[in-house]
């Protein structure tokens, strides 16, 4: 589980079958634990989706409440999440040619116009304020290795020269306002 910004994420998990006399918990229903629970391998299968269904349901109030209140603190900033997002043609819709051109050096995707999006949505966020942007600054860190670690620990390099041009731009900034870069990575 990790807290942005005050949001806490907390990645699906599987809870297992937890077995009410002895506590343990099981992977999955079987007829070993049917036969110490007593309850048949179907009424396992229905409790877990029920269970399942219930968490899922939990965790997408939870997660519709954080987007509300990021959308809420994003108005206050006077920030147009519009901008930050693509408005074009669904991606899965997309041309070979069509997606070249969004990570092309101008496009959509690309670095630069990537790393300024990321940029501009952590200056507007805090500021000129140094200490508030070196905040920011570890905030993108983090997010970016959250990323690695969703996607296996290896992101395509048109990431790394994203995260690299965002640094950079955030680096500089700092240092504009007569701060001092903390490199938080490790």
């Amino acid at each position: 589980m990790s807290d942005i910004n005050g949001i806490n994420i907390k990645p699906f998990t599987h809870q297992g079958l937890k077995d009410e006399k002895t506590g343990q918990v099981h992977d999955s229903p079987n007829k070993d634990t049917a036969k110490k629970t007593g309850e048949s391998t179907a009424s396992q299968v229905n409790r877990l989706i029920i269970e399942m269904h219930l968490k899922i349901k939990i965790d997408s109030k939870e997660h519709i409440g954080n987007q509300a209140g990021i959308k809420k603190h994003s108005e206050a900033a006077g920030i147009d999440l519009s901008k930050l997002m693509y408005n074009g043609k669904p991606i899965t819709d997309l041309s070979q040619d069509e997606a070249k051109a969004l990570i092309s050096e101008d496009g959509f995707f690309g670095v630069k116009n990537t790393a300024q999006r990321i940029f501009d949505f952590a200056l507007k966020m805090a500021g000129d304020d140094p200490e508030r942007l070196q905040t920011a600054r570890d905030a993108v860190l983090r997010g970016f290795k959250e990323a690695e670690n969703i996607f296996g620990g290896t992101l395509p390099d048109i990431s790394y020269d994203t995260i690299n041009k965002v640094l950079e731009m955030m680096d500089e900034k700092i240092r504009g306002l007569g701060g001092s870069v903390l490199d938080v990575r490790a």
